[in-house]
């Protein structure tokens, strides 16, 4: 167990670098964009392009590690009135959905990447399958972390809100 711990945490810290690299590329990106428009009156053709796989990397990236920290939205009215024999078996149902949604993310994006390597995208001259190739990595991190939880290993953020308490305490 201590080994997945590991390998966790260092998916962990390479979602977190990824998305913060990225997500400073798109605003830059963004910027560059938007100045070249308003002070040249011209836009590059790659700008746009760019900011949209970016955008989607982020976005999917930040799909998967919501569930591992359970940052979701989620229906606490009716979970707070369950039974704690209830609240069990509700959060199992929630962890086996969150890996069938990403055993779905994972095969059919992964189909649907592979159909469109043919295509490439404008302004950037790359196989379209790459920008949606995030769809079944996110998928395959959706499986990591709801295994994850299945083996009661977590220690995110969320728990403290699922179980009542409040941050900072």
């Amino acid at each position: 167990m201590k080994v997945l711990k590991i390998i966790r945490d260092s998916i962990n810290r390479v979602i977190e670098n990824i998305s913060i690299i990225m997500l400073t590329l798109m605003v830059l990106v963004i910027t560059y964009q938007v100045f070249m428009r308003q002070v040249f009156e011209t836009s590059p053709t790659w700008a746009q392009a760019l900011s949209l796989f970016l955008f989607l990397w982020v976005g999917f990236l930040g799909i998967s590690y919501g569930f591992r920290e359970k940052t979701h939205i989620s229906v606490e009215v009716f979970y707070n009135v369950f039974p704690s024999s209830l609240k069990k078996a509700a959060a199992l149902f929630n962890t086996l959905l969150i890996i069938g949604v990403g055993i779905v993310f994972t095969y059919y994006g992964f189909q649907f990447a592979l159909s469109s390597m043919s295509v490439n995208l404008p302004g950037l001259n790359i196989p379209t399958g790459y920008e949606y190739m995030i769809i079944p990595i996110a998928g395959i991190l959706m499986i990591f972390y709801g295994l994850v939880s299945l083996f009661k290993m977590e220690d995110a953020a969320g728990d403290q809100v699922i179980n009542g308490e409040k941050e900072g305490n």
